[in-house]
């Protein structure tokens, strides 16, 4: 089985095959996301982007969607988290190029009700998608992660959106797990 855990940084994983673009960090392999993935078609079985997706810029995104899609194999699960829009760092970071809330994955899918509009060749379903009051992974403030909070925002989309909407403290992050449709 074939994981990648694209822009690792410093969470290198066994078992996996840790990308990452600085060389100042131990990986399995260095790459640069805008210049394709280094991986031959239909070999990944699953990837892990762990605030990374955010930092691809504008320009490159739909590029990139369509290298995952490649080096994944049909049915491959992809898990993402990234800043939502209305956390603290999600505009304040100066290399966060894009930004993302309840249905951003929405026009990749079959079904999607704008299955006009596309963008590129990458398509995927949603299999989950969180909303996080507090990131999974906090350096500081650790007790906030064990607080029972998130459940209450995630009942079924529909209530995700409402409450994103009318949510004025904001998220930290939202949680996507897709699977690649081929």
């Amino acid at each position: 089985m074939v994981q990648l855990n694209l822009g690792c940084g410093k969470d290198y994983r066994d078992g996996w095959v840790n990308v990452d673009f600085n060389r100042e960090v131990r990986t399995d392999v260095y790459a640069h996301f805008s210049h394709g993935l280094p991986f031959k078609d239909n070999t990944v079985d699953a990837v892990l982007m762990d605030h990374v997706l955010e930092h691809v810029r504008q320009d490159d995104y739909f590029a990139f969607l369509e290298e995952l899609c490649r080096v994944c194999k049909p049915s491959a699960r992809i898990r993402i988290y990234v800043p939502h829009y209305t956390g603290q760092t999600a505009l304040k970071h100066p290399a966060h190029y894009m930004y993302f809330g309840v249905g951003s994955f929405d026009p990749f899918s079959e079904d999607e009700f704008f299955n006009g509009e596309r963008y590129c060749n990458a398509r995927f379903r949603v299999v989950d998608e969180q909303l996080h009051f507090f990131a999974h992974k906090l350096n500081f403030f650790a007790f906030r992660n064990k607080i029972p909070i998130n459940w209450l925002f995630n009942f079924n989309q529909p209530w995700r959106l409402i409450v994103e909407r009318f949510q004025f403290l904001g998220f930290d992050e939202i949680y996507f797990e897709l699977e690649v449709v081929k």
